[in-house]
């Protein structure tokens, strides 16, 4: 130790001055294993936000304007249905549109199974006459046709006649009407006593 070496300083100081250079050094020693500040962490940088780009949907054409439903009470009234075809009748019509109807004896069936031959005659083109179900019962490839045509040469020969899409009526006064089925379902022509089915008194159209 220096301290001895020091002259003119007594045991007592030197004492003193070791004591306090061992404090001062315990100081510096204190000192030196304090912790410090701790740094401040950095902090991070701001991020922007991120924009999102909008897409807007696009419109397409406008839808059409819904029709307006009319009011009840405001509908148009539809057109009267066409009557059956009745062809042309220079009799009046009858006033009992339910008459009684039933078998009896055939008045028209001649002038009924004229008025079919005449038809194949006159338009060939309605028949099919190489599928028939008896001698002159050919099948009908237009019904239309052949029923009006049949009617059309019942007027000619002075009978009233009126289709009801089953049955023919066939008269030539009020007093009675005949009913006949001219046609089969499998579409051809139906003729002779099989085709008559009643008679009605009075005649109902």
């Amino acid at each position: 130790m220096v301290f001895g070496c020091v002259k003119g300083f007594s045991a007592d100081r030197v004492a003193v001055v070791a004591l306090l250079t061992i404090s001062l050094s315990g100081c510096q020693a204190l000192k030196d294993v304090l912790p410090t500040k701790p740094t401040e962490p950095t902090p991070a940088p701001t991020q922007s936000p991120l924009a999102i780009p909008v897409v807007m949907p696009t419109l397409g054409a406008p839808a059409p304007a819904a029709t307006p439903t009319p009011a009840p009470g405001n509908d148009p009234t539809p057109p009267p249905a066409p009557p059956p075809s009745g062809g042309s009748c220079k009799l009046a019509p009858s006033s009992s549109p339910n008459a009684p109807c039933s078998m009896q004896s055939p008045s028209f069936l001649g002038a009924v199974d004229k008025a079919i031959t005449q038809l194949t005659e006159q338009q060939p083109s309605i028949f099919d006459f190489n599928q028939k179900t008896c001698e002159n019962c050919f099948h009908v490839k237009n019904e239309e046709a052949f029923v009006n045509g049949v009617i059309k040469n019942l007027n000619a020969a002075g009978y009233c006649a009126y289709y009801d899409g089953e049955e023919l009526a066939v008269k030539n006064s009020n007093s009675f009407n005949e009913q006949y089925d001219i046609l089969v379902s499998s579409g051809h022509i139906r003729r002779g006593a099989g085709s008559y089915r009643s008679t009605c008194n009075p005649s109902w159209f």
